[in-house]
């Protein structure tokens, strides 16, 4: 056991200096957005392809597909600096507001008259889907602390209607890697099956900054959507880059380096650092802007001195520790010259402590965080130094985004022949199963024509319980609260129907639920994945089941059945739950998830494919099957995600 080491009492912070901030006026070659006239002309002549991107932040993103032909037209954020600094520097519209709600959006692109684009971007939040963000949204409404509505849940659904208005040839999206495994995989197929609904075939992928020469330790999730084509081949990799190519050539500084401007001398540079210099105006080249540093504590200072490069706050001597060592084992991080840097996230703009420059006693500079995300020198940040490093930290990197824009553009330039229609091309899996299912499947009072209440009665009263014994349980509910209203009220008469069920938890879910879906849904079902997951009791099976049986929507159920059988076709072993739910994706087909799918799967897993003495002989899956191929020498079907993640 590590030794806990308790911070001593005798530091003293460093004067708080906030920083100027900094104002970056529009370009002169930009028309006043609200000059309509001025702005739609300005429309009209600017080169296709042409972009606009949501959720823009600095425009790390927007840069990349600058750089690799888009015309950006607009960026979009709710940060007023952040969009000061896309305008500035893109030289582009900037709008700032609120996506929750896309109708002004709409309304200022139809007065500026863009109608159409080649490519939506986008940077979407996803707080609200993720594990994390449903559970505690859960737990706030339970307390009444606040609405069970939250604002950037809705902020896929805005997107979508973006693009259900602008019709764009391609979508990318760009996220963290971890959404690929947040609500076990639900969030990814979610907005995969979303792209798909509007017509928009899709490929997702992490990608590595190291691998397309990003001097750091970075991954972003990729998804690609592309209107009239079915094939999107990913940016080649690039030559790898350290954290001296990128920073090597800015002259040193201290802590506490407050000057704008500095001069640049004529140092050497690498590769890397000539190609971020490039473009910065000639009566500009002798300068360096924004190598601002923040203040360094004499007991940092006297710490940061006796760490080597690569060091960690384990390397610090007890005397010198401010926090509690076995918690904050990586608290600080000294960087190293030959190696790329760690991740550059937004935490940069709280301490600066994860990075240590490699030998200069500090914290990195704005423009070195700017060097590292392969942001070029002429590029400039608005607002305080705080909101820079921010802005920097959440950025894509440039360079990263430039290598999936030119593959984008390259696709969007190919002669392009008529898509098939492939939907009528049977995928092996998928018709053997739906074949097996027209002569073989259940019946069950809730899966015909029931309503969407009906369908999230019936699956809260089959959590952990034969579907045998819920029937007469269904049926007597139907007749007793056939509304969310009419249950509202009647507790004692639904924990005693479904007292043979047992679990009276879950009959109190159900009343709650009712009561709910009454004060905040007036009476009725949500639609949505993200209201269902706040309902007492509705987790992640529950709400996707609502989803595809109730709402027709395409979703992939994650329970005993699916996953077993999951496990037994697919040759990769112990997979985690986010996997298991993108393969079952995978083998959905082309159709995708739907109903049929589904049911058919379910009713699989209960007659055939069952957790004791499998009926293999009888299984329509038993030639792409691992468990029943075990003993023969037949290939089964190998599975493998469309989403790579790098380990």
């Amino acid at each position: 056991m590590k030794e806990r080491v308790v911070p001593s009492r005798r530091f003293r912070a460093v004067p708080n200096h906030r920083g100027r901030a900094l104002s970056l006026p529009r370009p002169f070659d930009v028309p006043d957005a609200s000059d309509l006239a001025a702005v739609r002309d300005w429309v009209r002549r600017s080169p296709r392809p042409v972009a606009i991107d949501l959720f823009c932040g600095a425009g790390g993103l927007s840069l990349g597909l600058q750089d690799s032909g888009f015309s950006v037209l607009l960026g979009v954020d709710n940060d007023a600096d952040a969009v000061r600094t896309h305008t500035a520097n893109l030289r582009g519209l900037g709008y700032v507001g609120e996506l929750s709600d896309a109708s002004d959006l709409l309304a200022h692109l139809d007065a500026w008259g863009i109608e159409s684009v080649d490519l939506l971007s986008a940077g979407i939040p996803c707080q609200p889907f993720s594990r994390a963000g449903s559970s505690k949204l859960r737990s706030l409404v339970s307390q009444g602390s606040r609405s069970g509505d939250d604002a950037r849940a809705h902020l896929w659904d805005s997107f979508l209607e973006v693009v259900r208005a602008l019709r764009p040839r391609a979508v990318l999206l760009e996220n963290v890697p971890d959404l690929v495994s947040w609500n076990d995989g639900a969030v990814l197929v979610g907005f995969r099956e979303g792209l798909k609904e509007l017509g928009y075939w899709n490929d997702a992928r992490v990608l590595e900054g190291p691998r397309f020469g990003v001097p750091q330790y970075r991954q972003r999730l990729f998804i690609i959507g592309l209107r009239d084509v079915d094939r999107f081949d990913w940016p080649p990799e690039a030559e790898p880059t350290t954290l001296r190519d990128a920073i090597g050539d800015l002259p040193p500084v201290g802590g506490g380096q407050r000057l704008e401007t500095l001069p640049y001398g004529t140092p050497r540079q690498s590769a890397l650092a000539a190609r971020l210099r490039k473009g910065v105006a000639t009566d500009e080249r002798g300068l360096v802007h924004d190598h601002i540093t923040r203040s360094v504590r004499p007991d940092d200072a006297e710490a940061f001195a006796i760490m080597q490069p690569g060091g960690t706050y384990d390397d610090v001597p007890h005397h010198l520790r401010r926090y509690r060592s076995d918690i904050f084992t990586d608290k600080y991080k000294r960087l190293e010259w030959d190696l790329p840097s760690r991740t550059i996230t937004a935490h940069l703009a709280k301490d600066g402590y994860w990075y240590i420059h490699p030998d200069q006693n500090r914290t990195l500079s704005v423009r070195e965080a700017a060097r590292i995300q392969t942001f070029p020198d002429w590029y400039r940040f608005s607002g305080h130094p705080t909101a820079r490093y921010r802005h920097i930290g959440n950025a894509v990197p440039p360079m990263l985004a430039q290598a999936v824009g030119s593959a984008l553009m390259a696709t969007l330039s190919a002669p392009q022949s008529p898509r098939p229609h492939r939907t009528s091309i049977p995928n092996p899996m998928r018709s053997k199963l739906i074949s097996w299912h027209h002569m073989n499947s259940r019946r069950f009072p809730w899966r015909e024509g029931a309503t969407a209440w009906h369908v999230l009665m019936a699956e809260m009263c089959l959590h952990r319980t034969r579907a045998s014994q819920v029937v007469p349980v269904f049926e007597q509910l139907v007749r007793i609260a056939p509304t969310p209203t009419q249950m509202v009220g009647q507790r004692d008469v639904v924990l005693t129907t479904m007292a043979s069920l047992g679990l009276k938890w879950r009959a109190e879910n159900l009343v709650a639920v009712a009561e709910q879906l009454v004060t905040r849904f007036g009476g009725e079902v949500p639609g949505n994945e993200a209201d269902l997951l706040t309902l007492p009791g509705v987790g992640d099976y529950v709400a996707n089941a609502v989803l595809c049986f109730a709402f027709g929507r395409r979703a992939v159920l994650l329970d005993t059945n699916t996953e077993r059988i999951m496990s037994r076709v697919s040759t990769r072993r112990h997979a985690r739950r986010w996997q298991t739910r993108l393969d079952l994706y995978e083998l959905a087909g082309k159709v995708g998830p739907d109903a049929e799918f589904n049911y058919a799967l379910l009713d699989l897993g209960a007659l055939v494919c069952k957790a004791n003495k499998p009926d293999c002989i009888s299984c329509p899956l038993r030639t792409m099957c691992v468990t029943s191929l075990a003993n023969t020498s037949d290939v089964p079907l190998k599975l493998t995600s469309n989403v790579l993640v790098s380990t």
